[in-house]
């Protein structure tokens, strides 16, 4: 009877111990899991923070920016009123020579513009030719005078000699800047574009020469 009373005792301590490990075990894997939700949640709450910062800067950088342009959009109110004021005291020369400093053109080959002397080197494949028009956004000048700063006629006209055979028209249109010009495909390397400009186009466009000659390599 002594031994099977120490044997049920040896059981039930077993059975109590292997009860208590497996609390243990159990409490040390839900103080991991707790340990992992408190880690998330600091993380997530660094997260949240450093997004806030990240609003609250560039909150400031947008309030910064609409600063800037209320000024610059004062001061050009400023400049736009001074200049009208001055061209009261301008003669006719001066201001038709004011008139052309508010359009921009540029001949340019795909993307480049027209070098000094006329002359211009590209690669085999597609090209194209744009004459751009750009206006300078101001709205001082009365429309005869803006008129008279343009080119004459469609500022395209202002292209001369160039044999149109196999290119196709092409262009833009914008508020501030509008181009026109030819694109064609596959051109090959030792073949040669020539045209004119205009004595007026060439002044714009500040070159020496009238004779424009782009060659493909």
């Amino acid at each position: 009877m002594k031994a099977n009373n120490i044997r049920n005792w040896k059981a039930s301590t077993i059975a109590l111990l292997s009860l208590v490990i497996s609390a243990i075990l159990i409490g040390c894997e839900n103080n991991d899991d707790l340990q992992q939700t408190q880690s998330t949640k600091t993380e997530v709450e660094m997260d949240t923070n450093k997004e806030q910062d990240n609003i609250s800067e560039y909150t400031s950088e947008i309030e910064s920016l609409q600063m800037q342009t209320e000024y610059m959009n004062v001061q050009n109110q400023y400049l736009v009123s001074v200049i009208k004021q001055t061209m009261k005291n301008f003669s006719n020369e001066e201001m038709l020579e004011f008139s052309k400093n508010q359009f921009v053109y540029e001949l340019q080959v795909n993307g480049e513009s027209i070098p000094k002397n006329g002359r211009l080197a590209i690669p085999q494949g597609d090209v194209e030719i744009l004459l751009l028009e750009k206006g300078m956004g101001y709205d001082f000048l009365p429309p005869k005078w803006l008129e008279k700063g343009r080119l004459s006629g469609d500022y395209i006209d202002h292209i001369l000699n160039f044999d149109t055979t196999n290119w196709t028209p092409m262009g833009t249109d914008g508020t501030v800047a509008t181009a026109q010009g030819y694109k064609t495909t596959n051109m090959k390397a030792g073949e040669r574009v020539s045209l004119n400009i205009t004595d007026d186009l060439k002044e714009r466009l500040n070159l020496a020469t009238n004779k424009i000659q782009i060659d493909v390599n």
